[in-house]
């Protein structure tokens, strides 16, 4: 899980609690060039979950002086948008 809102100068950053805990509880290691499908809770007009959901790549930032998320913001979806 991840905070969309949390862009910085190269991407999303990877520093939020909840992300932390979802990486090290799964075992992953960020690496430059990781792909991993990055997320965020949302709701559907109806207030059911359909969260959204896109493929990155980790990069360390040295402006951000952190691990951040690269995608194109086109191709962020809803869990209910991807086939």
């Amino acid at each position: 899980m991840v905070d969309f809102q949390n862009t910085g100068y190269e991407g999303v950053r990877l520093i939020c609690a909840g992300t932390l805990k979802e990486i090290t509880g799964k075992g992953i290691k960020l690496k430059d060039g990781l792909h991993l499908l990055i997320w965020s809770e949302d709701q559907d007009d109806d207030g059911k979950a359909d969260n959204l959901i896109v493929e990155a790549v980790v990069k360390f930032s040295d402006v951000d002086k952190c691990w951040v998320a690269q995608f194109d913001y086109a191709q962020l979806k809803h869990e209910s948008d991807k086939i």
